[in-house]
């Protein structure tokens, strides 16, 4: 759990983000290990720090349910394609927000989600927000996610 929390991490933000944030900082030398393969940048230091949080609060079979469930919806299943399934939404109005650096949910995917409802007869908004927080930005760009939903509910 610790190795795939790390992965995660790594994935949900941006190498913008990580190169800004940490570059190839090295500890202070009274914060490192005596071992030599041990955590001496703060990158690893930051990971390290989120893996033993989430594997002292997470509970490991909840992780795989949600890996599981994850991995098993495909949205194809509802119509043959991804189109097919999106188009039988029943939604009068949507937003689509999609972030440019965010590697797990390219903004092709957030195009084609647009594109499924409009298929499907609804009015979509598709926005693309430039963030350097990646997957995570809906967590801390409040600012910029807020601006786009408070536009899109205000044309309600």
């Amino acid at each position: 759990m610790s190795i795939a929390r790390k992965l995660g991490v790594i994935t949900y933000r941006s190498a913008m983000e990580w190169v800004g944030r940490f570059a190839r900082i090295r500890l202070e030398s009274d914060q490192r290990e005596d071992d030599p393969f041990g955590v001496e940048f703060q990158i690893e230091s930051y990971l390290a720090g989120h893996a033993r949080r989430f594997v002292r609060s997470f509970d490991p079979n909840c992780y795989l349910y949600l890996s599981r469930a994850s991995d098993w919806f495909d949205i194809a299943e509802y119509g043959g394609s991804v189109a097919a399934g999106l188009e039988r939404i029943a939604v009068e109005r949507a937003l689509v927000i999609g972030v440019e650096t965010d590697i797990l949910f390219p903004l092709t995917q957030q195009q084609e989600i647009a594109d499924g409802l409009a298929a499907g007869g609804a009015d979509v908004d598709l926005v693309a927000l430039d963030s350097p927080q990646g997957h995570d930005a809906f967590l801390v760009d409040i600012a910029r996610f807020g601006a786009a939903i408070a536009a899109f509910l205000g044309r309600m």
